[in-house]
């Protein structure tokens, strides 16, 4: 008797974590205010984060952790970056 596959839960939560990024992120772009583009694009790459967290544990493919540390490591720094520039629309 041939077992069905059961449903794999690191694959499930990445998947669920992912659709939860790119809704941070469309949510980002329709954002009006710098403020609310700046905690959407943290919230955004928080749960990129925990994504590729959950699909290296999936894989086992610690690889990818190592990458997405520096890609959220860079994207911090472009956020802090971003939230020190004096708005250019303000006088």
């Amino acid at each position: 008797m041939v077992q069905a596959d059961m449903i794999d839960t690191w694959l499930l939560s990445a998947l669920v974590t992912g659709i939860l990024a790119l809704l941070a992120m469309v949510r980002g772009v329709r954002a009006v205010l710098p403020d609310d583009r700046l905690v959407t694009g943290t919230v955004a790459v928080i749960l990129v984060s925990l994504c590729a967290l959950t699909l290296a544990i999936a894989w086992s493919m610690f690889v990818i952790l190592d990458g997405m540390i520096l890609v959220a490591l860079l994207a911090f720094g472009a956020m802090i970056w971003y939230a020190k520039q004096p708005e250019a629309g303000s006088s």
